[in-house]
């Protein structure tokens, strides 16, 4: 059975599609075979995969669209893949929930702000509600849009920490997305940041990939 990783918050403009599809390029470059399922009505992640494969892109990925109850068809996607990476809406929506019933991991991108930070109640709360019926689900909060700036750099990372830590159902990742622009320019080529000459924003897709893969 493959690994089931949603992507998905209660805040929207974190960064969500981007780290999806950042981290289904980085899994199938390590030669996982990959299903990138797109439940969000915004359809992003779907044009962005349009721009892929008119471009051929190598390494092949596969999308799928599925909104509403995305449950039974991620568990169908599970026994055909070794990774099946979840777009879902930046927002409380049913895909996230019913994914979250079957999935393995749910990643949280949140900036370091108090409007995206004051959501991670809510995903808690929905969490413990989800375990009753999948025990083995996690939740990570992937820092993401990091400011750059070294002068605030440390404070705004020692900032996000410590506001995670109240919520003890909800682990913060050591992995960092930071704001660069390579992430924006990538996406209408239908590429990752791996696929670019950003070496700094490659190696935080890469950190986070790795992290994934030995279970966070």
């Amino acid at each position: 059975m493959g690994k089931i990783v949603i992507v998905g918050c209660n805040k929207g403009g974190a960064g969500k599609t981007t780290t999806a599809i950042n981290l289904s390029v980085a899994l199938a470059l390590k030669g996982q075979d990959v299903c990138l399922l797109d439940a969000d009505p915004q359809r992003s992640a779907s044009r962005w995969y349009a721009e892929r494969e008119a471009a051929d892109l190598n390494p092949k990925i596969t999308l799928i669209e599925k909104r509403d109850n995305i449950s039974s068809t991620l568990r169908t996607l599970g026994e055909k893949f070794d990774y099946v990476v979840v777009d879902v809406a930046g927002r409380n929506s049913r895909e996230l929930i019913t994914g979250a019933t079957v999935a393995d991991l749910i990643i949280a991108p949140h900036q370091c702000s108090q409007l995206d930070l004051d959501t991670l109640g809510e995903l808690q709360e929905q969490v413990i509600r989800v375990r009753d019926l999948n025990p083995g689900l996690q939740a990570y909060a992937y820092h993401s849009m990091a400011s750059t700036n070294p002068s605030v750099r440390d404070t705004e990372r020692s900032e996000f920490l410590e506001f995670v830590s109240e919520f003890p159902e909800i682990k913060p990742l050591d992995a960092v997305g930071f704001y660069r622009k390579a992430y924006k320019d990538s996406i209408p080529s239908g590429k990752s940041v791996l696929e670019g000459d950003n070496a700094q924003a490659a190696s935080e897709i890469n950190d986070l990939m790795k992290e994934i893969c030995r279970g966070a």
